[in-house]
């Protein structure tokens, strides 16, 4: 994973040389082919989550959202940059979005968490934050003045944070919390398509599944959006993004999943130079 790593860096740093090595095309008057495009602003999710926290020898029971009370609709930053480089040829995109909740609930059943019982009717004080960076880089085999497709490679690293307690009467009787940052490659398609010099639609589409030491890991995720340029530097967007993923670790004496799928509607603003 750390070679995967390296050798993005690696081919970002020479898409850099060549992009100033060799004199780029002239840029056309469209958004889609702005050489830097930097979004902000929020996704709204309807989310769903399910995570196990086994230790060996125990029953393995799996805790969802709504059992911990959590809301699984949402609204969240989200965040990101797409680059141009070597005469259009390559595409270097950056997201960021996660999810983050706290909650209090009554619990329905005794489950294990992190070692410690819960009993039933415990009440439950638990928090959720999960946070996920994407980069990829793709080569785009098809690219016209209105048109871009391209296949690429990518990495979507995913800091999941879960604690869970358990009370009986004011008394804290278990607590833990189970994290994990999980890089998962992936492969993937994309392109764009502009209608008019400012209305424009972006998408991709992607996936993998890889085992390797103690994790095992699968990814897919699509999104489409259409964004309008009223300005030369400003754009708006809106959009929908859906991500499914399932990290397990298991390093010999418990096993840890988490599996959540994040599909919501996206609002954003842009600005490109």
């Amino acid at each position: 994973m750390k070679s995967m790593a390296i050798w993005l860096v690696a081919v970002v740093v020479v898409c850099l040389d060549l992009s100033t090595a060799h004199a780029e095309e002239q840029p056309v008057n469209i958004a889609m082919w702005k050489r830097f495009t930097l979004y902000g602003g929020a996704q709204f999710y309807t989310a769903d989550g399910e995570f196990t926290n086994t230790v060996e020898g125990e029953d393995d029971i799996a805790i969802d959202m709504g059992d911990l009370g959590l809301d699984e609709t949402q609204a969240t930053p989200v965040a990101g940059a797409i680059a141009h480089f070597w005469s259009r040829r390559l595409t270097l995109r950056f997201d960021y979005f996660g999810y983050h909740d706290d909650a209090n609930a009554t619990a329905d059943f005794e489950f294990d968490w992190d070692g410690e019982t819960i009993p039933v009717d415990a009440a439950l004080d638990s928090n959720l934050d999960l946070d996920i960076y994407a980069l990829n880089l793709s080569y785009n085999f098809i690219r016209s003045d209105r048109a871009r497709l391209g296949a690429g490679l990518g990495i979507h690293l995913a800091d999941v944070d879960i604690g869970v307690s358990g009370s009986v009467s004011g008394v804290v009787v278990a607590s833990g919390d189970a994290d994990v940052l999980a890089p998962l490659p992936n492969i993937y398609l994309t392109g764009a398509y502009a209608f008019t010099d400012n209305i424009l639609t972006r998408a991709s589409v992607g996936g993998f599944s890889l085992k390797y030491g103690d994790w095992d890991g699968r990814l897919f995720f699509v999104n489409a959006f259409l964004e309008f340029w009223p300005w030369e530097h400003v754009g708006i967007g809106a959009g929908y993004r859906y991500v499914d993923a399932h990290v397990e670790y298991d390093p010999g004496h418990k096993i840890e999943e988490y599996d959540f799928t994040l599909p919501g509607l996206m609002l954003y603003m842009a600005v490109g130079f």
